[in-house]
């Protein structure tokens, strides 16, 4: 006989199982089209649901879209621990920054309809946001202090993420080349970690 716990638990499974499903959609279609091919009906119909479901998931496209940039920040972070390499801070976020952009240059459309819902996002989804924020600084955090961040850590993490948005940002809307944010990342991290080798 099932639980209360037990109903609950199950039903909260199955919520996580549909939101992954909705998230590897979104993705699939901003992969292919950038952010104007995300339509929340197309999402829908692509995962298998009710456009109300979608809506009680996620309440706009904003919303879905910061959730995919931030299970792909999640993703990054799995494959390594950013922390755990050899060398100086300033090495460790290179490496991390490298990284980064190589999923950037891989997946262009992709990568302009994240920021462009990052951007523009409401504040209906400050919180989806703010936990996109939370990650990418823990994992900047994570390769400056070489392990656990602390609080000076975190401070220069968003230094850095602030930076990256930034130069995102001048991507995709200012037609600025992925080789020119390139340079300006790599500027930016020597100059805030100096000479460090």
């Amino acid at each position: 006989m099932a639980t209360i716990g037990s109903i609950k638990a199950e039903r909260f499974a199955e919520v996580g199982r549909k939101r992954e499903i909705i998230l590897d959609c979104a993705a699939e279609i901003a992969s292919s089209g950038g952010y104007d091919a995300v339509k929340m009906r197309n999402v829908a119909d692509a995962a298998g649901i009710a456009v109300g479901t979608l809506y009680r998931v996620f309440p706009s496209k904003s919303h879905v879209l910061v959730a995919v940039l931030t299970r792909e920040f999640e993703r990054i972070g799995n494959e390594r621990d950013w922390g755990d390499t050899a060398g100086s801070s300033r090495l460790r976020v290179t490496r991390l920054n490298t990284r980064l952009l190589e999923e950037c240059h891989t997946r262009p459309a992709l990568t302009e309809a994240v920021t462009r819902a990052f951007v523009f996002a409401d504040g209906s989804a400050s919180a989806e946001v703010d936990r996109a924020e939370a990650v990418i600084e823990q994992l900047i955090g994570r390769a400056i202090a070489g392990g656990e961040p602390n609080p000076s850590h975190h401070r220069l993490a968003g230094i850095v993420s602030n930076i990256w948005l930034a130069s995102l940002i001048a991507w995709v809307r200012h037609g600025v080349s992925a080789g020119d944010v390139s340079i300006r990342l790599e500027r930016s991290i020597a100059l805030i970690f100096g000479g460090e080798e």
